[in-house]
């Protein structure tokens, strides 16, 4: 039987597991794509500001399976 608040712990493990591969393999993706590109590529403040919408409807979405 699983105990109160130990769900809990394994839940923020596990996301953050996952939050973190997926960080991970998307700056790795990134520095492929620029590298094959010919060079650096920086980040711009709109396309930032395009990831960190998405990112936060991804979360709102996770954040609604949970009701």
């Amino acid at each position: 039987m699983i105990q109160n608040g130990n769900w809990k712990v394994r839940t923020l493990l596990v996301s953050g597991t996952i939050g973190a591969l997926l960080g991970i393999a998307a700056g790795l993706l990134f520095v492929r794509v620029s590298e094959e590109s010919g060079g650096t590529k920086k980040l711009s403040t709109s396309q930032a500001v395009k990831l960190a919408v998405a990112a936060l409807g991804v979360v709102r979405q996770a954040s609604q399976l949970g009701s």
